[in-house]
């Protein structure tokens, strides 16, 4: 764990991860950007909107044997309204984003994205079919998103500047995979839909009254937003 003082306010931050990228003062909100040894402000980020989610920084879980915990959060806006991906960070190293949308849940991790698939997705419609590694996905839902806010630590720089294409895709099996593209790049990220309880949480917000969502595999809903 690193720690620094904010640029801007003074306050101790500290970074629990060795691949984040930046981190937002829990004290002042600006946007602090990690480069080597040093650390420098980049603009304040936007207030967070209020919202009922049961997650929080700090926020433990496990999926699949391993255990993760919850650092860092991207607020992200369509036309529809909005919905949260929570950075996590896993005891083996490895990165990925648990995402929340109108109570459903997903676990994804990056994935390089061929040229091929990344053609298809440069043309993509609604029900469209897209192979990769070996697992038949359709396009599900085609948006444009903004991210409007953030917290904590981050892999990336955030907010993200303009308005990107954000693909989400299934599969029969309950797989789930999302694209990002805009101008300058491309992202992939491939996982699940889970259930709340297949996750094993710890250290949650106290929503009273609060249920617990179900996946759109349990549902029969196709999709997300």
């Amino acid at each position: 764990m690193q720690a620094y003082n904010c640029p801007s306010c003074g306050a101790a931050i500290k970074f629990q991860s060795p691949i984040s990228v930046t981190c937002v003062c829990p004290f002042c909100r600006s946007l602090i950007v990690r480069k080597d040894k040093d650390v420098e402000a980049m603009g304040k980020v936007a207030e967070l909107p209020d919202d009922i989610s049961p997650f929080q920084i700090g926020t433990q879980g496990i999926y699949n044997g391993t255990h993760f915990g919850v650092i860092g959060r991207l607020k992200i806006g369509w036309e529809d309204g909005c919905w949260n991906e929570w950075f996590i960070y896993t005891d083996s190293g490895k990165k990925g984003w648990l995402e929340e949308a109108q109570g459903f849940l997903a676990i994804s991790f990056e994935e390089t994205l061929p040229d091929s698939v990344k053609r298809d997705l440069q043309s993509a419609k609604l029900g469209k079919p897209i192979n990769f590694n070996s697992k038949r996905f359709r396009i599900a839902d085609i948006k444009q998103a903004k991210c409007i806010s953030a917290e904590g630590e981050l892999p990336l720089i955030a907010p993200r500047e303009g308005r990107s294409t954000v693909i989400d895709l299934i599969s029969r099996d309950g797989g789930f995979a999302s694209a990002e593209l805009d101008n300058d790049s491309a992202h992939f990220y491939v996982g699940e839909y889970v259930e709340f309880d297949q996750l094993h949480f710890s250290q949650l917000r106290d929503l009273p009254g609060w249920t617990i969502p179900r996946s759109p595999v349990s549902t029969g809903i196709k999709s997300h937003g």
